[in-house]
């Protein structure tokens, strides 16, 4: 009588299991897009920028000086792109690879 009654207890306790994993999935989360922090540096950073990913066309965003977190990048090499919102005369562009699950760090002169 005892035996079932721990037989059907350790059933039961691998039934929970299997519908826990079942439910919650076997692993982690794999990261798909990174993370680039662009940081603008140099004598003209109280200036608003257009900042654009790689090309003129493709405007992700405004920043005053300072920095820009652009999130969602997907994994390779892309190129950024700033420049001033008013006169347009101040821009910078540079490089950065990007990797799953990570943050790459571009510092941009406009000048």
């Amino acid at each position: 009588m005892k035996r079932n009654i721990l037989i059907k207890g350790i059933l039961v306790l691998i039934a929970i299991a299997l519908l826990t994993m079942g439910f919650t999935g076997c692993g982690a989360i794999i990261p798909t897009t990174g993370t680039v922090v662009i940081i603008i540096a140099g004598s003209y950073t109280y200036y608003n920028y257009n900042v654009y990913l790689d090309s003129w066309f493709n405007k992700i965003g405004v920043t005053s000086g300072g920095t820009l977190t652009v999130t969602g990048v997907t994994p390779g090499s892309h190129t950024f792109y700033v420049d001033d919102a008013v006169w347009y005369w101040y821009w910078d562009s540079g490089t950065v690879w990007v990797t799953a699950g990570q943050t790459s760090y571009l510092t941009l002169y406009p000048w």
